[in-house]
């Protein structure tokens, strides 16, 4: 089998990164999309919540009439 001629690489070529290997990502770039949906569903559960503890406070202080 003939061997192929292969240069000797320097330590400055193997140690030095692409120029681009900072940005470089396998991953998509994400998006910032606002989604109408996503907020009044957040909106609606911040309301929910705010009953909820209200609810629970006025059960709390509740007590019983005298007799």
């Amino acid at each position: 089998m003939p061997e192929l001629p292969f240069s000797d690489p320097t330590d400055v070529e193997t140690s030095t990164a692409p120029s681009d290997f900072a940005s470089a990502s396998s991953f998509r770039p994400q998006r910032q999309d606002n989604d109408p949906l996503r907020k009044a569903m957040f909106i609606g559960l911040a309301i929910v919540l705010l009953v909820f503890l209200g609810s629970m406070i006025a059960v709390l202080l509740m007590h019983a009439p005298r007799l």
